[in-house]
């Protein structure tokens, strides 16, 4: 769906993107995770043609991603970090005011905004951050695209509201529709992205799917043993990144697949053993 190669963008000394390279698969949610200033908005608005990248390629939908090819936005909706509508217009008035540029007749804006609760008849500088936001979290959904392209699009949503959107992307997704969306949040990418694009100072450091990240996050394992094994086989085993030893017990820090440490276990007699897995917020934690 999505392919972004060798992509940089300077501003000046700055680099925003630093050669950056990663794939978002069709039907799938992918995250976006990095503090602020970490490129995701500039990946965004490159892909959309709302910035121009100094070298590297893009596509969406096999499509090449091109100065003159403003076609590609057709079915892509897009949700920007900085969200401002015409505050003077109401929801309604403002929707309208959309669907008129598309030449779109959707109503899919009624039933989103019973869904989440928006005033559409209020005007938009009455309304509070989160309700503004909602007004975008409904501009974007309401066009019905297959690509949906969402900037920090939980930003401002009480707990509730941010449930009910992770609900809302999975109804989505299950549509067969693909979901690009960025975050600063641990738990937010960790709650809802089948894949995820760590983004660090313009650079990625990582790109993989959560179930990968999930099988190397590390696992506190307790062992008791009838008879300890010697430090030096601790040691030399690389699948053993930490461990302390507490009389007959050894607390182990697992990395990877547990097969080696079973594997390794088994030579020595266990009288009891206990194992704690990290959750993939703490383990995406660990690039930062």
């Amino acid at each position: 769906m999505i392919k972004v190669e060798n992509l940089e963008k300077k501003y000046g000394d700055f680099t925003a993107l630093n050669k950056i390279s990663f794939e978002v698969s069709e039907g799938t949610i992918h995250g976006l995770l990095g503090e602020n200033g970490a490129g995701k908005t500039t990946t965004m608005r490159c892909l959309l043609n709302l910035t121009y990248p100094d070298s590297g390629s893009m596509w969406i939908s096999s499509q090449r991603v091109t100065k003159k090819n403003f076609k590609i936005r057709k079915d892509v909706s897009y949700l920007a970090g900085d969200f401002r509508p015409y505050e003077n217009f109401t929801p309604l008035q403002y929707f309208n005011y959309v669907l008129s540029l598309e030449k779109n007749n959707s109503t899919l804006y009624k039933d989103l905004s019973k869904r989440f609760k928006l005033d559409i008849n209020k005007k938009i500088k009455e309304l509070s951050k989160g309700n503004k936001q909602k007004v975008g979290i409904i501009q974007a959904f309401m066009k019905d695209s297959n690509l949906l392209i969402l900037d920090e699009p939980t930003s401002g949503l009480d707990p509730n509201y941010q449930r009910e959107f992770r609900e809302l992307i999975f109804e989505e997704k299950a549509k067969g529709k693909t979901i690009l969306l960025s975050s600063h949040d641990l738990l937010e990418i960790s709650n809802c992205c089948d894949f995820v694009t760590i983004m660090k100072e313009g650079n990625v450091i990582a790109s993989q799917s959560k179930n990968d990240i999930e099988k190397k996050s590390l696992r506190l394992i307790k062992v008791r043993f009838s008879k300890l094994p010697e430090i030096k086989d601790l040691e030399k085993n690389k699948f053993i990144k930490n461990f302390s030893i507490n009389n007959n017990q050894i607390s182990f820090m697992i990395s990877g697949e547990m097969d080696d440490f079973v594997k390794f276990i088994s030579n020595y007699k266990v009288l009891d053993i206990e194992t704690e897995s990290s959750n993939l917020s703490d383990t995406l934690m660990e690039y930062f």
